[in-house]
């Protein structure tokens, strides 16, 4: 389950969505610009913390990340470098649809590719925002491919600083994620301060709260 996730957590990256969803968005950073992201994950339940470091720019029209995340578990301990291309096949409008295509691998102890198909609808102005998510990850520890999804809301709660989000996802064969928080605006598109709190209901149950930070420029 923790390679599905950092392969969910990573697509997270748009210009707009982005943290703290780790459903994708069918946006990207403008183009010559970056943005950098950070967040802390830890569980409830048990001894466990994540660090996540994720910079990202658009040099000609493409979104790529390269990243790393660290994994101190009682469960065992991990590193992973992060490599992604995203891309837009067709751009979110007010009121319309937006569509996605990334592109990444995952190197630690194993090397994972995985792709991931986004669509995001906009309602209302675009005080509601619809994101879905349909992919496949390349387990190749196990040997196998896992079928990934993902849907999740963005709602406007303050403009035009302050939104709810709440979503779900997962991976087939697994019991779903139900996450949800809240992302507020510190200086409007230019610096985003978030926090969620999750649960998963496997056998070994997580719960988790996680408090991030998103600079663009």
């Amino acid at each position: 389950m923790r390679v599905l996730l950092l392969a969910l957590l990573l697509a997270a990256s748009g210009a707009d969505a982005a943290r703290p969803f780790v459903t994708d968005d069918a946006r990207v950073v403008d183009k010559d610009g970056c943005q950098v992201e950070t967040f802390v994950k830890r569980q409830r339940r048990f001894d466990e913390t994540e660090f996540w470091l994720l910079p990202a720019c658009n040099p000609w029209g493409a979104e790529l990340t390269a990243g790393h995340s660290r994994v101190d578990s009682t469960l065992g301990d991990s590193r992973t470098t992060i490599l992604q291309a995203k891309t837009l096949l067709k751009p979110l409008v007010t009121n319309g649809a937006g569509f996605a295509l990334t592109l990444g691998t995952l190197y630690g102890a194993t090397t994972n590719p995985y792709l991931n198909a986004i669509g995001s609808f906009s309602f209302a102005d675009d005080r509601i925002v619809i994101h879905t998510n349909l992919g496949v990850l390349r387990d190749n520890a196990a040997k196998i491919s896992r079928g990934t999804w993902g849907a999740g809301a963005e709602v406007l709660l303050i403009a035009p600083r302050l939104y709810g989000i709440i979503e779900t996802y997962g991976q087939r064969g697994e019991k779903p994620t139900v996450h949800t928080g809240l992302r507020i605006w510190i200086v409007p598109n230019r610096v985003q301060v978030d926090t969620t709190v999750g649960v998963q209901r496997s056998s070994l149950e997580r719960r988790f709260g996680t408090v991030g930070l998103r600079v663009l420029w």
